[in-house]
């Protein structure tokens, strides 16, 4: 890893400062300091108004950017010197964003003239040589303090490591923190920790500073407290990768951190003294106050969503349904529009197999039952990376599934699949390690010798990239470039027609084994199989219980009773035998839930011999919720769970013993799995987790 540059590195390389036409920074910044100790003697202060954060997008579901740039010109007017201060991902990812590829944010900005806008991860969305393009047609400097070019020296191309600006007499110089790894092509992620302090150093050691200021797309709280406790002379960080909306500045170590979210919801202002002390911090609701528009603002909204009222308008398919497409259901559980997505993706590129990331599924909200147009399609998809064709083998499978699994206690929300998939069924594991079992292909148990066709999604190429160790092999050497998914997804909607999405039962959580059943019984009508109490239990949620088969066929216990030392689940004996029939040895899987102790995990898998069940193989009436090929139904979407994503999904669980003969038993709901999950572990291990992951 480059080690980052020191003060005289800096100094050495550092681009010259940012004049007039590029966000308003006075040469008159130049100073030595002197100013700013006259300020601080004489009370001054300056009030840093942030951030941006757009994806390309002009408005959301509580304002539009004329009414955002409204609001911050009256705080810029209400206080006597500020600063207006980027988060960075402005260009993407959405659908206006990339259909403009960005020039629409590119124009907003110009007319905002911010004193300088952190780079953010998604602003290479439409390639490095794009992004470069539009850096260099800002009128206001780019910053990326811990970014440089390929050489590990010069700034990346129309960037600034630092700049500085004089506010009032207060001399300040402003960073700009990108996140650690995500140099874009042609760059070179510096250490933070170092080239931020080499920055700090230069700017008051040579430029005599009196503030130093960053904007941030740094993800959650904890890299940004990390960061305050390890650099010295950093006045404040503004701005979040995650989207955090802090109530509060929270101060470390001398510094003030301010998080005010994304988009057009929250606004902020910081207001410092010339010696960095916080004298007021004010977070503004949009939603709870009256905006007006700016005038200019509003003619470049109208210019740009005339275009894509034009183009985009023309309804594509009618939704049966709600679709959802929010991200608490796409990371944390397997859901109906994600497989409306990877059934695309298969279909329409002739694969048996497709993986799509969670956070490609980018809108995050419900579509109400009705038409969808094609504008919805491409708002839901809006990235421009194609998605990738390649052969895979069974064992390169199970390592990529492994590779998306969020892993706690350092998972940002929980332990997560981060995936949608078509035709496969498995299991996952994310407690301290991702562990992946019982992977099947079409009903079928995986071999690691076995070979499927697969398109994956770009971050789930990666993810195949990092897995099998081929960092270096590109799609076009690994298979094919296909199309990007929007258009996969509007053409395979326009096919359908009519959008009904189904669940699969393809994506099961556990966590720990609860081993044999002490006894299988059978009573009446029903087959009852008693299973140790779990360790860690506090709550059983006997509503919870169920069994799947390797199809995703699945049946609802009829019963569960639980005392201190044992759980009796209860299943009707003939929609059981339904589920053991077909193959020789049938995998068939019971879970369910409960809530754990400080000291225990989520979800807890036991296992029966199916040779053992007390009645013959018969005909039974099982529940399916999967066509006989193990994908839709013809005329209809393919689906996923049901809940809300954030505190309810389908029951999760998963299967010890690998065998084919095995039925493995029970584990508690995913929600519980995620969200109380990731507080008892939070408490239990310590630290401050990010907020939020990316596109996954």
């Amino acid at each position: 890893m480059n080690e980052g540059p020191t003060a005289d590195d800096i100094d050495e390389r550092r681009r010259a400062v940012v004049g007039a036409t590029a966000g308003g920074l006075a040469l008159g910044a130049l100073g030595t300091g002197s100013v700013g100790s006259a300020a601080a003697q004489d009370g001054e202060t300056v009030t840093v108004v942030h951030d941006t954060h757009f994806h390309g997008r002009f408005e959301d579901d509580v304002a539009n950017i004329a009414e955002y740039w409204w609001l911050i010109q009256e705080l810029q007017a209400e206080h006597e010197n500020t600063l207006f201060v980027g988060a960075g991902d402005e260009f993407s990812p959405s659908l206006a964003g990339s259909w403009f590829e960005g020039e629409n944010i590119l124009e907003a900005l110009n007319e905002m003239d911010p004193d300088g806008v952190a780079v953010g991860n998604h602003e290479s969305d439409f390639g490095a040589d794009r992004m470069v393009e539009l850096f260099a047609d800002s009128e206001f400097p780019w910053l990326a303090t811990n970014l440089a070019g390929e050489d590990g020296e010069s700034p990346y191309p129309e960037t600034e490591q630092w700049v500085t600006t004089d506010v009032g007499g207060v001399s300040v110089g402003l960073l700009g923190f990108v996140p650690p790894g995500r140099a874009p092509e042609g760059g070179t992620s510096l250490d933070l920790v170092e080239s931020t302090q080499a920055a700090i150093d230069h700017l008051r050691q040579e430029e005599g500073v009196d503030l130093v200021v960053a904007g941030s797309h740094l993800g959650g709280e904890s890299p940004k407290r990390t960061l305050a406790r390890d650099v010295d002379g950093l006045d404040a960080i503004v701005g979040d990768h995650y989207a955090t909306v802090a109530e509060e500045v929270q101060e470390v170590e001398g510094t003030a951190i301010s998080l005010a979210g994304d988009e057009y919801d929250h606004l902020a202002t910081l207001t410092l003294d010339a010696d960095g002390r916080v004298a007021d911090r004010t977070l503004y609701s949009l939603a709870e106050m009256e905006l007006e528009e700016d005038d200019a603002m509003a003619a470049i909204r109208e210019e740009y969503n005339s275009i894509l009222d034009e183009e985009l308008s023309e309804e594509v398919a009618y939704a049966g349904q709600d679709l959802d497409a929010r991200f608490d259901s796409n990371y944390n559980l397997e859901n109906e529009f994600g497989n409306l997505v990877t059934e695309a993706m298969a279909e329409q590129t002739d694969a048996e197999i497709a993986i799509q990331n969670g956070g490609g599924i980018r809108s995050n909200r419900i579509y109400e039952r009705g038409p969808l147009e094609a504008g919805d399609v491409y708002e839901i998809l809006p990235f421009p990376d194609p998605a990738v064709k390649l052969e895979i083998t069974g064992a390169e499978l199970k390592a990529t599934l492994e590779e998306a699994v969020a892993v706690l206690p350092g998972a940002n929300f929980g332990a997560q699949p981060q995936i949608q998939v078509h035709n496969i069924h498995y299991d996952w594991h994310g407690i301290e390690e991702p562990v992946v079992e019982n992977v099947h292909v079409d009903g079928e148990p995986v071999a690691d010798d076995e070979t499927f066709t697969a398109t994956l999604s770009g971050p789930n190429f990666g993810r195949w990239q990092t897995a099998t160790g081929n960092e270096d092999v590109g799609p076009a050497d690994a298979g094919e470039e296909t199309d990007t998914i929007g258009n996969l997804v509007s053409d395979h909607v326009s096919d359908l027609g009519y959008l009904q999405p189904k669940l699969h039962n393809r994506i099961h959580r556990f966590d720990e084994d609860a081993g044999e059943p002490t006894a299988v019984n059978a009573e009446g009508g029903e087959v009852v199989f008693v299973y140790p109490m779990p360790e860690h239990a506090l709550t059983v949620h006997e509503q919870t219980f169920y069994a799947v088969s390797r199809h995703g066929t699945r049946i609802e216990s009829t019963g569960v009773e639980t005392d201190e030392e044992a759980v009796r689940v209860a299943f009707d004996a003939a929609q059981f035998e339904t589920l053991s029939t077909g193959p020789d040895d049938p995998t068939i899987r019971v879970f369910g839930g409960f809530d754990p102790d400080s000291d225990g995990y989520d979800l807890v898998p036991g296992s029966v011999d199916v040779e053992s069940l007390p009645f013959e193989v018969g005909a039974g009436e099982a529940q399916s919720t999967d066509g006989a090929d193990g994908g839709s139904d013809e005329g209809s979407a393919d689906g996923g769970s049901d809940g809300d994503g954030e505190n309810e999904s389908d029951a999760d669980g998963g299967e010890s013993d690998t065998s084919s003969s095995s039925v493995p038993g029970f584990g508690p709901i995913s929600g519980a799995a995620g969200i109380s999950g990731a507080a008892y572990l939070y408490e239990k291990y310590g630290g401050d987790g990010d907020e939020r992951g990316d596109n996954g």
